[in-house]
């Protein structure tokens, strides 16, 4: 998160931008490796995004979805249950991954209550490097540590399970595959028929690109399905091709029962996101006659809708979703370059969501700080490229536009960093 006197102290104003590459308000251009905040997946100033999104302010700016509804939110999510990965029949929208999230779990807590399952209350969600959001709800599905606890966030409801890391666990760092398969294995058998949805990501971009090992994910639905309880899959980071798959689930052949997105669904033009949920939960809904009492007065706003479908529009153009596997690899083969240095731990990820897990020598592995981390981040900044410091990693998820002339720069302007680092 950012410090807010990081503002006060003068930190980069930006104040431009175009394809891949944003300018400050010191006149200096950089190279995007971070897309914004992983949602500028067009790139900056793409014409087709801004004419739909100016054509429809002139024809309706704006128009609420409390009691009536409007043609481009009805469009929309028409296209969202075409797209989606699994078999869905209505679509809830907000303005964040945050509120999708806690969209999912109020909407599904009301239903267990309406089909007299009153009991089934937990929410069970993965510790340490997990995000789910800061909404005050969604904190409590987030396992970073965010000071939940002084924030006075109630996580009574809530289940936390550890996720594989495998780089980490072979140093001692992290939990294995077998503790959380066991892991997984104790809920079910203790708790299991309390649960009312457990919600993962199908990799956990913002913990450093986690990667789940073979199997786990099908374990964890299975595991799931046997509770009697929804899979909520979290694909506000990894959807709308970052990784090489419209929606990184696909890989997996799991079919969730819900699925939230938000980040790319506008190209990061403006905010929106969307709940997907099964034809059984509206319909408990509308056959009891139950009052959804949840919304916000900017749900489904006509100029991000508008800007939704033309960023679809320009993925299928421009074969986006293609091209994110064609310059991940790309990327990938350049950053496994990277690993003679003594600096690099490993490289992980799939398409344009990528991580270079960082350690202070190759003999120990042991992690960098966080302050390193950023430090080195920094770095990268000062020679002309954004990316994003995790707490051991640094994370690339450029536009899904980037050229290979781009993908290069990219690798060569954090080799230079990197190295200057190993040198000093």
């Amino acid at each position: 998160m950012t410090s807010m006197g990081m503002f006060e102290r003068g930190g980069t104003t930006f104040v431009s931008g175009d394809g891949v590459r944003v300018s400050d308000s010191e006149g200096r251009s950089y190279l995007s490796a971070t897309a914004g905040l992983w949602n500028v997946i067009c790139g900056w100033n793409h014409p087709v995004i801004i004419d739909a999104i100016t054509d429809q302010l002139r024809r309706l700016s704006y128009g609420t979805l409390f009691r009536f509804d409007h043609d481009v939110a009805r469009e929309l999510a028409g296209r969202l249950l075409t797209i989606a990965p699994g078999h869905f029949e209505r679509v809830y929208f907000s303005t964040s991954g945050s509120a999708a999230n806690e969209a999912a779990v109020k909407i599904l807590r009301r239903y267990r209550s309406i089909i007299g399952e009153t009991e089934r209350r937990l929410v069970v969600s993965f510790d340490t490097h997990s995000w789910h959001g800061t909404g005050i709800g969604s904190m409590a599905l987030t396992g970073e540590d965010v000071d939940q606890e002084a924030y006075g966030v109630d996580r009574r409801w809530h289940r936390k399970l550890p996720f594989p890391e495998t780089f980490a666990a072979e140093r001692g760092l992290g939990p294995d595959e077998r503790t959380c398969r066991e892991a997984l294995a104790e809920l079910e058998r203790t708790e299991g028929d309390r649960v009312a949805a457990v919600i993962v990501e199908p990799i956990l971009c913002s913990g450093g690109v986690l990667m789940p090992p073979e199997g786990f994910l099908k374990e964890v639905a299975e595991a799931t399905a046997r509770m009697g309880a929804h899979l909520i899959v979290d694909e506000v980071a990894t959807g709308f091709g970052r990784t090489g798959s419209m929606f990184a689930i696909e890989r997996t052949g799991i079919r969730p029962d819900v699925v939230t997105m938000s980040k790319g669904i506008t190209g990061g033009y403006l905010p929106l996101a969307a709940t997907l949920f099964p034809s059984e939960v509206y319909r408990a809904y509308e056959e009891a006659g139950a009052y959804l009492s949840h919304g916000e007065t900017q749900t489904g706003n006509p100029a991000a809708c508008a800007a939704a479908l033309a960023t679809l529009e320009v993925m299928e153009r421009e074969r986006l979703v293609e091209r994110s596997a064609e310059a991940g690899a790309r990327l990938r083969r350049h950053l496994d370059s990277l690993l003679d240095l003594e600096i690099v731990g490993e490289v992980r990820g799939e398409g344009l969501a990528l991580a270079v897990e960082l350690v202070r020598d190759s003999e120990s592995r042991a992690p960098l700080s966080p302050m390193d981390v950023g430090m080195i981040a920094h770095l990268c900044q000062r020679n002309g490229l954004l990316v994003h410091p995790s707490r051991r990693s640094l994370l690339l998820f450029p536009p899904l536009t980037v050229t290979d002339d781009e993908v290069d720069e990219i690798a060569t302007r954090l080799g230079q960093a990197l190295r200057a680092v190993r040198t000093r």
